[in-house]
């Protein structure tokens, strides 16, 4: 992975036109269970991903999603309903499938589960929401986080790009943790070195993440020329992390979504 576009480690160093956001992640025709964990974005890739990759498509979460978001589905359904093996057959792609619904929070599965999922012949791939943030841009988890799904062949370590500037205690869930990472005080601003430390560190972003699954950083919310170049070096940081298959950068809402650079 170098400090300029590329489209895959045997082409590092070439420049790269932007591509559309399943081409930059390069995920697979089929086969694929990725588990999507940090901060800034990890409900709307999630469904993004339900919408935009080939082939039927499954969406869970082993932790906990807003109720309302489970509308954003094509369709849903509770993992112990009588109809959740005609929702499983009968549904093209985007069916989320969730623990139960307790007031204002939708309950995820066991991370065993969505690789039973994925074992069908009619199911293509199983995206799952496997960590939360409490709607900050970045993260640093705690003992029991992330809550990887079982058999992941992919995980995505999502930040958003406006972390940056802020106090650690704003812009990071678990701020402590990350201050004691950093050997920063909580007051103080989060820098690009720090937000790049903070995803390739074997207690952060690349905590669990099970041996042979490919390893992608998504810079969400780079919307203007001064966020990309930021976020561009903050790729150039990451630059040497040999588990960190590729960094994509761009912006899942607002922008152009379909403009996403590789690192």
């Amino acid at each position: 992975m170098g400090s300029e576009p590329t489209l895959d480690p045997a082409s590092r160093g070439a420049s790269n036109a932007p591509r559309g956001l399943i081409d930059a992640l390069g995920l697979p025709a089929r086969g694929s269970l990725v588990s999507i964990v940090g901060g800034g974005g990890k409900s709307a890739l999630l469904f993004a991903l339900g919408a935009g990759l080939g082939g039927r498509v499954l969406l869970s979460t082993t932790t906990r999603i807003f109720a309302a978001q489970i509308e954003r589905a094509t369709a849903w359904c509770e993992l112990e309903s009588p109809d959740l093996e005609t929702s499983l057959t009968e549904c093209t792609t985007g069916l989320l499938v969730i623990g139960r619904v307790e007031g204002e929070k939708a309950l995820g599965v066991e991370p065993a589960i969505p690789r039973q999922w994925l074992a069908r012949d009619d199911v293509d791939h199983v995206i799952v929401e496997a960590d939360g943030s409490r709607m900050r841009p970045a993260k640093m988890p705690a003992e029991h986080e992330p809550v990887i799904a079982t058999g992941s062949t992919h995980v995505v370590v999502v930040a958003g790009i406006d972390a940056l500037d802020e106090p650690i205690e704003r812009a990071i869930h678990r701020p402590e943790r990350a201050s004691e990472l950093l050997g920063r005080p909580v007051e103080q601003k989060l820098t690009e070195a720090d937000l790049a430390a903070l995803i390739s560190h074997a207690n952060g972003g690349l905590k669990d993440v099970p041996d042979g699954a490919k390893i992608l950083v998504m810079i969400n919310k780079v919307e203007s020329d001064e966020s990309h170049a930021r976020a561009q070096r903050v790729a150039s940081h990451l630059q040497g992390e040999p588990k960190i298959d590729r960094v994509v950068v761009g912006a899942l809402e607002g922008g152009d979504p379909d403009r996403w650079l590789v690192y």
